[in-house]
């Protein structure tokens, strides 16, 4: 899996990319071989004026039909503000699946009009 990190208006210290790379691992771990590429955006809105203004913007190609996830977090503390945003990545990644399962299944299913006129 290919990951892309970006920080945004600071820099991207050894400690963040070790974070974003372990909540990566168990997202990837949960997945197996379905997220094809992760995008990981780092931001403080207000600089050095602090608050609740960090966050993390992340996107995930999943599936056979290469839809995208996309999931944010935002908090005072980057480090949480990363892992509610792969908490939520991964909650939206579940319904992703889930909903192409569900449209394959009924692709797959024979109407019932169909079957009535037999």
């Amino acid at each position: 899996m290919k990951i892309d990190i970006q920080a945004r208006n600071f820099s991207l210290t050894e400690a963040l990319r070790t974070a974003v790379e372990a909540e990566a691992r168990r997202y990837h771990a949960e997945f197996a071989e379905r997220p094809q590429a992760l995008s990981v955006r780092l931001f403080d809105v207000n600089g050095i004026r602090h608050g609740i203004d960090k966050g993390c913007l992340v996107s995930a190609r999943v599936g056979s039909f290469k839809s995208t996830v996309v999931a944010s977090g935002i908090d005072s503390d980057l480090y949480r503000a990363i892992t509610a945003a792969f908490a939520r990545l991964t909650r939206g990644t579940r319904q992703s699946l889930n909903r192409s399962r569900q449209l394959r299944r009924t692709a797959s299913e024979p109407s019932t009009t169909a079957n009535a006129a037999l």
